[in-house]
């Protein structure tokens, strides 16, 4: 009867507990009843959320709200579904952040905790929503990606590995190493963007802190008070800035600065203008403190120019030489800041053009591509109005030549059309040359003029930017064959067309392939007259312009393997004063000679890519570096190019920006490089705390190397340390960097001379062995041991021959110095701890050791107490070690063994204490005791255990007694 009820209970019990689980564990936010919940419309209102189960599932559907008073926390394995407009709305605290990823499915909707604190991100998760709270905390170091618009009122703190694509505004915007932030940032207090992170969009904080190193700013940024830009870093934008500091070195900033004042760092640059606050124009620069190493007026150096004005000084309209009456030609506009138009005013404005009447603005590049038209065909001139208005007059260029024009240009009705995309150099690309004429009955229409046909078409190149060159373009006729515009492909274009044979399509168009080995913005003029035939008198002309972008940069062929922190090495140095070069070059490997004599100066900015190690968290260092290719025909001496780190890469050169405003930005890299550490350090250390014990201080009469000595076969902790050539620690040495392979030699080397490996040559074959028992031979230190560069190993320094009650002569090893050398061979470098390499190495005086154990005698009925003595033997005799204070041995390592008459060889008779030397001796109450046996008789001592201070052997007898008045015992005070 009582089972049955027990069985009954216990099943009504489990379908209680599974009944209350399955409620508790689905809060359904769809339109249906919720307990403790009352809807209005489409929101919930909740008295309170109880979630106590460790299971429990929220989800809110698309177009509801939840709105809950006080806070809340999810834990691991709840989870919150969120869609659409879904919303919740805490006030007080909201912690999503220990829920696991896959339970947090979050693709849209908006989550607030109104006036409490917002968490996320403490697992690796994903969501999209938008985010409000007093205080926000995007992730705890674990993978965070979170899109969505993020807003406090007071504390945004985004950890490392976190990525928001949105914007984020809050009091104060606190990041930690890496992060990527995808969106524009507003701190009304201070912002700092941390190490190795990246930021795309617009930055508006009083002061900004971009931390060094590689890290990045793509937008412009606004720093009412100070802007402090780290090393190795940059802004690609404009900046305005109270006080603004590039620090030392390589930080620069592509666009323009607007600031109270700025300090340059070694190698500082602003790549466009600066425009002091106070400006004067007698010392236009008198903001500006340059310490970048850069004298200002030169390319790098800084350049200072007068406030933005009002309006625009003059408008620039390019045009063609000629245009078709049918449809709108193309020109371009740019807004000029000065007389000479080599500042753009970015300001903003609108022109509307004539003719035509196209309207268009000119934003905050100063400049924009639009049309003219004139359909009654003629000679028009351009001319604009603008808003702002301008103060000089506009001004026309040839968009072939770029000559000055009188703003005149025809409209005719029939013409060459010629356009081409950009391209890379020596890359084949079609270019455009379309034939057109007016429609018969529509002037505003163009109809193919050579529909089908093959014409002789005259070519001719131009330069344009820069406004000569050494080269021709090369075009492909129906017969597949290139003709160059030049007398041979090795002249320059020529000023006389050549006839080309083109194929036109049925829509008009020739698309022949165009190459060009140089680089710059070349012109097409096209001409096609006609003497005969049904065409007969026609005569027409059209140009265009392409851009040709060197296809790559390449890098003087680097040795490998490197020594990390030192300027790499080529196979074979350009010349004695130039190591590395950088060239332009085309697709076919040649060099584009007209890079750098283009009329703006191209920059080219140095990087790296890593190839290896991979492992999470490895080093990075950036490799910083900017450029100016300024006629210096397509080649460039590279800086040092260094690498502070152990790993595979390769050096990148990369244009700053597109090349003539086009989409091209060529990029190029060196061959892959290997570095290996520079040097290796070894040092001792003691193992895990102060109560281990050796190497011990050296004390007279020794005089020890490196101020330590250690007994033969006595391990001690050897810790070595792969550093770079500035003696930081190569992180990347490590046991997870799975490209290196085999061990670190570890070798005893002399300590005086650092000639002898293994010293001693009497006796001969000392070796370095492990702490184990027996003892293994150590060769050196596997990878498997380092960590971020540092690996520590047990070791002992073993003489061939130890101190021994064996009957024989031996010949015993005296005091001998000893460094500790590490080195590493990869691919035929070898980075080692040798001073010669700008290692160091530590450095210990080994000695052949004893433990020396008297004779004594005294009366059975009291103890003796043994002055044991460590030893060491100095070559002719053994003397006490005065710098041992710290072998210390228990009674489990004394033996006694041959005991005579009455005496029992028993550990009982053994005084059970700690027994440590002092300087070498044990003395006072710490003397070896052996208890009162009372009963006469003998035994041999010896203290075992340490296979580097072997024990003599001392006999005790019991039971003798000293001649004279002694008194043994007293039994009465």
């Amino acid at each position: 009867m009582k089972n049955a009820l027990f069985k009954y209970l216990a099943v009504f019990w489990l379908f209680l507990t599974v009944s209350v689980v399955t409620q508790a564990a689905n809060l359904n936010f769809n339109g249906g009843a919720v307990s403790a919940c009352s809807i209005t419309g489409n929101q919930y209102s909740c008295s309170g959320l109880d979630m106590p189960d460790y299971n429990n599932t929220m989800v809110i559907a698309s177009g509801y709200t939840v709105v809950v008073p006080g806070p809340i926390s999810f834990g691991y394995n709840q989870s919150l579904t969120m869609s659409g407009t879904a919303a919740l709305f805490v006030n007080g605290d909201l912690d999503i952040g220990n829920i696991n990823g896959p339970n947090l499915r979050i693709s849209g909707g908006s989550l607030t905790a109104q006036g409490g604190t917002f968490k996320v991100g403490q697992q690796a998760q994903t969501l999209t929503a938008n985010v409000s709270a007093t205080n926000i905390y995007l992730g705890s170091g674990s993978t965070l990606n979170i899109t969505g618009t993020i807003t406090a009122t007071g504390l945004v703190d985004v950890a490392s590995h976190a990525t928001v694509t949105g914007p984020i505004s809050g009091s104060t915007v606190h990041t930690n190493s890496p992060v990527v932030l995808n969106g524009d940032v507003t701190a009304r207090v201070e912002f700092n963007l941390a190490s190795g992170s990246r930021l795309t969009g617009k930055l508006v904080s009083p002061t900004v802190n971009i931390e060094p190193s590689d890290t990045r700013v793509v937008g412009d940024v606004t720093a009412s008070k100070s802007l402090t830009l780290g090393s190795g870093n940059f802004i690609s934008g404009n900046v305005v800035a109270g006080k603004l500091e590039l620090q030392s070195s390589e930080a620069y900033i592509t666009g323009n600065a607007r600031v109270d004042s700025i300090i340059l760092g070694w190698h500082g640059r602003v790549r466009q203008q600066i425009t002091c606050n106070a400006y004067t124009p007698s010392t236009p620069c008198s903001c500006v403190s340059n310490n970048s190493g850069y004298d200002a007026g030169t390319v790098n150096g800084p350049s200072c120019a007068a406030p933005q004005v009002a309006g625009p000084h003059h408008f620039q309209i390019t045009h063609p030489a000629a245009a078709l009456s049918c449809a709108p030609g193309k020109v371009t506009v740019k807004a000029c800041a000065d007389a000479s138009c080599g500042t753009a005013y970015t300001n903003g404005a609108t022109v509307v053009l004539s003719p035509g009447g196209a309207t268009a603005q000119t934003g905050n590049t100063g400049s924009v591509d639009s049309t003219v038209a004139q359909y009654a065909g003629g000679t028009a001139t351009l001319s604009l109005t603008s808003t702002p208005s301008t103060t000089g007059a506009l001004v026309c260029k040839n968009s072939a030549t770029g000559n000055v024009t009188n703003c005149q240009m025809p409209f005719n009705s029939s013409g060459l059309q010629v356009s081409g995309d950009a391209r890379y150099a020596e890359d084949e690309a079609t270019v455009s040359i379309s034939a057109l004429q007016a429609s018969g009955s529509n002037p505003k229409a163009c109809v193919p003029l050579f529909a089908n046909q093959d014409k002789a078409i005259k070519l001719k190149c131009t330069y344009n930017n820069p406004d000569s060159g050494t080269l021709p373009a090369r075009i492909q006729g129906t017969n597949g064959a290139y003709v160059p515009l030049g007398a041979n492909e090795s002249s320059a274009c020529s000023t006389t067309a050549v006839d080309v044979m083109l194929k036109f399509d049925a829509t008009g168009e020739a698309r022949p392939n165009m190459l060009y080995a140089d680089a710059g913005q070349l012109g097409l003029v096209a001409t096609y007259t006609s003497n005969s035939g049904a065409d007969k008198g026609l005569s027409m002309t059209g140009e265009g312009r392409v851009i040709v972008a060197p296809a790559s940069f390449a890098f003087t062929t680097l040795a490998t393997p490197q020594r990390a922190g030192l300027a790499a090495m080529p196979v074979t140095p350009v010349s004695p004063s130039v190591s590395v070069t950088i060239s332009a070059v085309n697709a076919k490997g040649g060099v584009t000679r007209n890079f750098g004599r283009e009329k703006t100066v191209q920059q080219v900015v140095l990087d790296r890519r890593v190839e290896a190690p991979i492992f999470a968290g490895h080093a990075n260092p950036v490799v910083a570096g900017t450029l100016s290719f300024l006629n210096s025909n397509g080649v460039i001496a590279a800086p040092a190019l260094i690498w502070p780190e152990v790993g595979r890469i390769k050096f990148t050169a990369g244009l700053q920006s597109s090349y003539l405003d086009s989409t091209l930005q060529p990029l190029g890299s060196s061959n892959e490089v290997t570095f290996v550490p520079h040097h290796f350090v070894t040092e001792l250390i003691e193992m895990g705390n102060s109560t281990s014990p050796f190497p011990f201080i050296c004390a007279a009469p020794l005089n020890c190397a490196g101020k330590r000595a250690v007994y033969s076969r006595q391990p001690f902790a050897l810790r070595i340390r792969a550093e770079t050539s500035a003696n930081q620690a190569t992180l990347n040495f490590d046991a997870r960097n799975k490209d290196l392979t085999g061990q670190v030699v570890l070798n005893g080397y002399e300590a005086t001379t650092a000639n002898t490996n293994s010293p001693q040559v009497r006796p001969a074959g000392s070796t370095l062995t492990d702490d184990a028992t027996p003892a293994a031979t150590v060769t050196g230190m596997a990878i498997g041991q380092f960590s971020d560069g540092i690996g520590t190993q047990s070791i002992a320094y073993q003489f061939p021959v130890a101190f021994s009650l064996s009957p024989g002569p031996v010949v015993l090893a005296s005091p001998t110095d000893v460094m500790l050398r590490a080195s590493y061979n990869h691919a035929g470098v070898t980075a080692s701890s040798a001073a010669a390499q700008q290692g160091t190495e530590a450095q210990l005086t080994v000695l052949t050791g004893r433990a020396m154990v008297p004779n004594s005698y005294g009366s059975e009925l009291l103890p003796i107490r043994l002055a044991v003595q460590a030893q060491y033997w100095d070559g002719t005799a053994w003397r006490i070690n005065l710098a041992d204070s710290k072998t210390r041995f228990g009674k489990i390592n004394v033996v006694l063994a041959n005991c005579l008459k009455q005496v029992v060889c028993n550990p009982v008779m053994i005084a059970d204490q700690a027994y440590q030397f002092s300087g070498g001796v044990l003395a006072g109450n710490d003397r070896l005791t052996l208890l009162a046996p009372k009963v006469a008789g003998s035994v041999d001592v010896s203290v075992g255990g340490f296979s580097y201070l072997p024990s003599s052997v001392g006999r005790v007898v019991f039971g003798v007694f000293r001649s004279g008045p002694v008194l043994y015992l007293r039994e009465m005070y």
